[in-house]
């Protein structure tokens, strides 16, 4: 067997090789982006992307343990205590998430202490072998890489959506009293149900080389980079990559504390506002609340990376997201705004709240029978549900996203599709060194999504959600159609392509009207479903890319998955019965349950109330569903003009980042997109045709580092100082930006003298 020693220099001088080919010119033409049209050299033992290449080892040592009691051991206390502890806070506002780059280096020296001081005894198991207790004494990046996967499960995903359904029929808001059989039967259902399909889109999202997972190579960098010692120069720079990461994570954490802390007015630096601070076109023009964001100027990384890290993205694919964001949301969105369509200029522009006519935020509870379902006679003397600008227009882009997102898949990735489907993937050279190891049967997953189906089926029909049978087949039907789409648009691009909330919330809406429990499970087991499974798709990536066994790499994901929903699902539940006021916005500790009250607020609108009286034809909405039909052509048009005029440039517009890019806003502003697409810019095309051999050495980890220093900066922020109640001394810096028009969600125009607008009274239903 290699030592692990071997191992290292193998990786060190394949490091070393990288970038010396790079400093004497050996790669003369970069390609943009990733193009699957481009005939790569996929037989080369090198990697045909140089993304990949500059942070991926590409030799690899098969019999490195990895299955060892020190990688179990952390992983499952890494996946137990992460799963409840961003739990815990997710229930609390202002929140904090511990992601999954801190357990990445929590798992380090915690690896190093075990392989240092447990015994190297060999435990004989009968039948079933024996194991080394402490193999080699050396934590190798194999065992680091699987520890890192089962805790990704709590820290890189976050608290599991299903679990807002347990906080969402509470007493504070539905009083369904569910059972709590329920609770952690249906977080359990939509979590290995993800994990199922996800296994199952293997061939089409984790085998293929193009589909590279930008955000998987951050983790990579940082893999190697605490288990190699490979140093080559870089456009001049020695600094290794460990201290380069050490200062700029030590540089981020100080920093943070500016605009994290004491000179807010950084991250939100609305300096134009500041100058004319009442008037309402300014700030909403400019402003970064409530206002387009039309400066792109902030200091705060949290804003600059708020959809996603701006290193990790290609600069095409930046692209296309700022120009869909340019041309909607500053162009088409003021012109809605400013010609009151809608009653939009009643409203403040940026929000996400929905409002009633009087111009407050919608009273759900006066629209809800004492029997949980919609009161039709207090619904049409109260008022319909009227939404912001840009809320409302974000719906459009959604509905052009859902149907486009297919049909660009389908005539720019149909190929690679069906050689997928035949098994004709062409294999590149971490491919190639994935046939040393025994496949995951297919069929291993499909059983887990055959239970899951059959339990959910019982879990609806026992606890009387009101859910029909045939409901579970439709919902799980979406994501059969939309996984592998989603998963290639991310899987190149790191945007999230994944809007089936809405066409969840749409269908739903439709088919179980009034039933608000019933809407909300279909929901998740839809949405959820390709949300988790993307993440589940992104770490079996990593597996890939460090060469973990298949069989191996199932049994943690496995076992993290259900680690982690019984624990978030516990911790919710324990948290409900036992935390005074839990779920009031006055709660004196801060759990308000924002998550389950914004799903609890979207059943009532699409639940309770219905896509019916909003988007059926003739009313106020229904012009958005024109997007359906736009979304769907879109990309054929685009395709077309390739074809008739063979121009280069209509390969890299794409329409679902187009369409889906900008679908954090709101509450994400202009000054999220253009800094991001701005700070894209410089390093991912910039830089990385000018230096090359910086950018390959350097970016990945400076994206790491970024967003290390960062999350270490908020948690001490948070734990050392808000949530022990003290505050930095208010002065102009902490509150130059909240005394202006854009902080107060100033509309266009002041309420009409009758106190409402829209219909007269008692007209709609």
């Amino acid at each position: 067997m290699a030592s692990t020693e071997e191992q290292s220099d193998k990786t060190a001088k394949s490091q070393i090789t990288t970038n010396v080919e790079v400093e004497q010119g050996h790669l003369d033409e970069l390609p943009e982006g990733i193009d699957e049209k481009v005939e790569y050299d996929y037989e080369s033992e090198r990697s045909p992307f140089p993304e990949v290449r500059a942070v991926v080892p590409e030799t690899d040592d098969p019999d490195l343990p990895v299955n060892t009691v020190r990688m179990w051991f952390l992983g499952i206390v890494f996946t137990i205590l992460g799963s409840g502890i961003n739990q815990f806070f997710s229930l609390r506002y202002p929140s904090v998430h511990i992601v999954s780059l801190v357990a990445e280096l929590l798992a380090y020296p915690c690896g190093v202490f075990l392989a240092k001081v447990l015994p190297a005894v060999t435990i004989n198991l009968g039948p079933l072998g024996s194991f080394c207790l402490n193999p080699d004494h050396y934590f190798n990046i194999k065992e680091h890489a699987m520890i890192v996967i089962m805790s990704n499960v709590s820290f890189g995903y976050g608290s599991a959506d299903s679990t807002n359904i347990i906080q969402a029929a509470s007493p504070k808001f539905y009083n369904f009293g569910l059972k709590a059989g329920f609770s952690v039967l249906v977080v359990l259902c939509a979590q290995l149900l993800g994990f199922g399909v996800a296994g199952l889109a293997a061939p089409w999202l984790v085998e293929p080389a193009s589909i590279i997972w930008p955000q998987v190579l951050s983790n990579c960098a940082m893999l190697e980079t605490l288990h190699s010692r490979a140093n080559s120069v870089a456009n001049g720079w020695k600094i290794s990559r460990l201290r380069f990461f050490l200062y700029v994570t030590a540089g981020g954490f100080i920093w943070y504390f500016f605009p994290g802390l004491m000179f807010t007015a950084l991250s939100y630096f609305t300096w134009i506002c500041w100058i004319a601070p009442r008037n309402a076109v300014v700030n909403q023009l400019f402003g970064m609340q409530t206002g387009l964001g039309l400066s792109p100027i902030t200091f705060d990384w949290s804003q600059v990376a708020y959809n996603t890290n701006p290193l990790l993205s290609p600069s095409w694919a930046a692209v296309n997201v700022f120009a869909g964001f340019a041309a909607f949301f500053w162009i088409v969105v003021p012109g809605i705004f400013y010609t009151n369509t809608w009653f939009t200029a009643y409203l403040p522009l940026m929000t996400s709240d929905v409002y009633d006519r009087t111009g407050a935020v919608y009273d759900t509870a006066r629209v809800i029978s004492p029997q949980s379902t919609l009161d039709l006679e207090a619904y049409k003397s109260y008022s319909p549900p009227y939404l912001g600008a840009t809320f409302a227009f974000v719906y459009g882009l959604s509905f052009a996203s859902i149907t486009g997102v297919l049909t660009h898949i389908g005539v720019w990735h149909y190929k690679d599709i069906w050689a997928a489907f035949r098994g004709k993937n062409r294999l590149d050279v971490h491919a190639r060194l994935m046939k040393s190891y025994k496949k995951t049967p297919w069929y291993w997953y499909a059983a887990i999504i055959v239970a899951m189906t059959a339990i959910s089926i019982a879990m609806v029909e026992v606890y009387k959600t009101k859910l029909p049978v045939y409901g579970i087949f439709l919902a799980l039907a979406i994501p059969a159609i939309y996984m592998i789409p989603c998963g290639i648009v991310q899987g190149i691009t790191n945007v999230n392509a994944n809007q089936l909330n809405v066409l969840a919330e749409f269908i739903g809406g439709y088919m179980f009207e009034g039933k608000p429990l019933a809407n909300m499970i279909f929901k998740i087991l839809s949405t959820d479903v390709v949300g988790q499974g993307i993440y589940f798709a992104m770490d079996m990536k990593l597996g890939h890319y460090l060469k973990i066994p298949p069989r191996s790499l199932f049994l943690a994901q496995g076992l993290a998955t259900i680690l982690g929903a019984l624990t978030q699902a516990g911790v919710t539940i324990w948290m409900l019965g036992h935390i005074s006021d839990i779920c009031s916005e006055d709660q004196p500790d801060g759990f308000s349950c924002p998550n389950g009250r914004t799903v609890y607020s979207s059943s009532v609108i699409w639940g309770l109330v219905g896509p019916r009286r909003l988007y059926s034809v003739g009313q106020i909405y229904s012009s958005l569903l024109h997007f359906f039909w736009i979304g769907a052509i879109a990309p054929l048009v685009t395709y077309a003009l390739y074809k008739i005029t063979k121009k280069e440039y209509w390969k890299y517009v794409s329409w679902p980042l187009i369409f889906t890019g900008t679908a954090n806003v709101p509450p994400a502003t202009g000054i999220n997109y253009s800094s991001w697409a701005l700070v894209n810019f410089i390093f991912n095309h910039f830089i990385k045709r000018r230096f090359f051999a910086w950018w390959t050495k350097y970016n990945y980890i400076l994206a790491a580092a970024l967003d290390t220093g960062l999350a270490l900066s908020g948690i001490v922020i948070f734990f050392c100082i808000s949530y022990p109640g003290a505050a930095f001394p208010d002065w102009w810096g902490n509150t130059v930006y909240q005394n202006t028009a854009d902080a107060d969600g100033v509309p266009y125009k002041p309420m009409p003298k009758i106190g409402y607008f829209g219909p007269a009274n008692g007209t709609w239903s």
